[in-house]
C-alpha cells in the first residue's frame, strides 16, 4: 500500500515544487544570466515556467543567456506535458510497475481514454507534442526566425506558456509569425484527448468515422463560442481591430501572447478578457484556468434549472450529478483564491482604489496561468512576486490535485439527518 507521500493529490504538487526549485538554481548559476538575476527573480522565473504561466519580471531574452534560456524551455516543456506524466513516462521505460493510484491520476487527466494501456497513453501524449511541435517549428522557421527562435516560441505556443525571446512578445509581428504561434496555443489548449479524437475521426482506420465523445464535442463548441464571443467584443472595445482582437481573443485563454500592449487597452477590454483568463482552456491541456468544461457545465446546469428538469442534459446524453459537485468545487475553490489574491495584493501595494482592475487582471492572469500583463509584474513588491508564486503554483496543480480527491468514491454515510430546505435567491 503507497504511503500517504505518494498518493497523486501530494505526488504532484511534491514534483512540481521539486521542478521549480531546481530549475532556480539552474538559473542562479554563472553563465546563466547577465548578473541582474538575483534568487527571487531565478525563482520567480522557474515557477512561471512550470506552471506555464508567462508573468516575467526580468527579460527573457536579454536578462537569460541562451543556456539560461535553454533551462526556461526545457522548465516549459516539464511543466506543459506534466511533471507526473514524465515521472510515469520513465517507470515505464524502466520496467516498473506503476501504480493503480497514479495510472488512475494520469487516466483521470487525459480522460477519455477508453481502456488504452499506460505506455500507449503516454506515446501518444509524447508523439503528439513533437509532432506538433516539430510542424510549428517548420512554419515559424519559413517566417524567417532563426533556429533557437523557432524551437523555443514553438514550444512555448504549445505548452501556452506565453514566454517570448523579444521584449514585446509578439507585437508588431506579422502573420506569417501570429498564425502559426495561434494554431500552436489553439491546440495546446484543446486537451490530449480531444487531439486523438480529432486525429482518428480525420484519418480513420475504417470506412465508417467514429462518433465525437460528449467531452470532445463540449470542448470544440465551447472553444469555439469563447474565441468567437471573445473576438467579437474585442473588437468593439478596441475601435475594430479585429486582426488583434482575433489573436488576444485565443491568447487570452492561458496561451500569454500579446499582439497589442495590454496596458494600452480599454478598461472595457480588461474587463472582458479576466472571465476568459478564468475559464481558460479544456482539461488534459497544457493550459490552466478552471476549464471550459466546467463553464458548459455550469450553463448546462443553469438551463436545466431554468427549464424546471431534474437532470443534466446534452446531445442526448445525461450528465452524472457527481460532475455537478465537481463543478462547483472547483469553481468555488478557485473563486476564493483570485479574491484572496485580488485583496493581498491591494494591500500590499498600498490599497490603490485606481488599480483595484489592474490587480485583479494580475490575480487571474497568474492564477489560471495566462502570463498577460498591464506591465506592473517586474514594479511589484517583494511580497507581491512571492504571493503570485504561490498563486501561479495552487493555479497550475490545485484545481488537478482537488479534483484528484474529489474523483475518488463517495462513501456512504451511514447516519442520516432529517431534510429540510433553505431559500436560494
Amino acid at each position: 500500500m503507497m504511503g500517504p507521500v505518494w498518493r497523486p493529490e501530494v505526488l504532484l504538487p511534491l514534483t512540481f515544487l521539486a521542478a521549480i526549485v531546481v530549475g532556480a538554481f539552474a538559473l542562479m548559476l554563472p553563465g546563466m544570466h547577465d548578473g541582474t538575476v538575483g534568487l527571487l527573480e531565478a525563482f520567480f522565473t522557474a515557477t512561471s515556467a512550470v506552471c506555464v504561466t508567462g508573468l516575467i519580471v526580468v527579460d527573457t531574452g536579454t536578462a537569460f543567456t541562451p543556456q539560461g534560456q535553454g533551462v526556461v524551455l526545457l522548465l516549459i516543456q516539464l511543466g506543459g506535458l506534466g511533471i507526473m506524466t514524465f515521472s510515469v513516462l520513465a517507470m515505464v521505460i524502466a520496467g516498473r510497475r506503476v501504480s493503480l493510484q497514479q495510472a488512475a491520476a494520469i487516466r483521470d487527466t487525459f480522460t477519455p481514454v477508453g481502456s488504452w494501456s499506460m505506455p500507449k497513453l503516454l506515446a501518444a501524449i509524447f508523439g503528439f507534442t513533437l509532432v506538433i511541435e516539430a510542424i510549428g517549428f517548420w512554419f515559424l522557421r519559413r517566417a524567417d526566425m532563426s533556429l533557437w527562435e523557432s524551437a523555443f516560441h514553438s514550444v512555448s505556443a504549445f505548452c501556452n506558456a506565453g514566454f517570448s525571446l523579444w521584449s514585446t512578445s509578439l507585437q508588431d509581428k506579422a502573420a506569417n509569425v501570429l498564425v502559426p504561434c495561434t494554431v500552436l496555443f489553439v491546440i495546446g489548449g484543446l486537451g490530449f484527448t480531444t487531439l486523438l479524437e480529432i486525429a482518428r475521426n480525420v484519418w480513420p482506420r475504417r470506412a465508417n468515422v467514429r462518433r465525437f465523445s460528449l467531452h470532445a464535442r463540449i470542448v470544440l463548441v465551447t472553444t469555439v463560442i469563447l474565441w468567437g464571443g471573445g473576438t467579437l467584443l474585442l473588437t468593439l472595445t478596441e475601435g475594430g481591430d479585429v486582426r488583434n482582437a482575433w489573436f488576444m481573443a485565443a491568447s487570452t485563454r492561458t496561451a500569454g501572447f500579446d499582439s497589442t500592449p495590454v496596458d494600452e487597452m480599454s478598461g472595457a477590454s480588461l474587463f472582458i478578457m479576466i472571465p476568459m483568463m478564468f475559464i481558460g482552456a479544456s482539461p488534459g491541456s497544457t493550459g490552466g484556468g478552471v476549464k471550459t468544461t466546467t463553464l458548459a457545465l455550469a450553463v448546462l446546469l443553469a438551463l436545466a434549472t431554468l427549464r424546471g428538469q431534474d437532470k443534466v442534459k446534452a446531445a442526448q446524453r445525461e450528465i452524472p450529478r457527481d460532475l455537478t459537485r465537481r463543478m462547483f468545487a472547483v469553481l468555488a475553490f478557485s473563486a476564493v483564491i483570485v479574491f484572496v489574491t485580488i485583496f493581498l495584493l491591494n494591500l500590499f501595494e498600498g490599497d490603490r482604489a485606481d488599480r483595484v482592475l489592474v490587480y485583479a487582471f494580475e490575480a487571474v492572469s497568474a492564477f489560471a496561468t495566462v502570463g498577460l500583463s498591464t506591465g506592473v509584474t517586474p514594479d511589484l513588491s517583494t511580497a507581491s512576486k512571492v504571493l503570485l508564486c504561490i498563486v501561479m503554483f495552487i493555479g497550475r496543480i490545485g484545481s488537478l490535485s482537488l479534483f484528484v480527491l474529489l474523483v475518488r468514491d463517495a462513501r456512504p454515510s451511514r447516519v442520516r439527518y432529517p431534510e429540510e430546505r433553505i431559500q436560494i435567491g
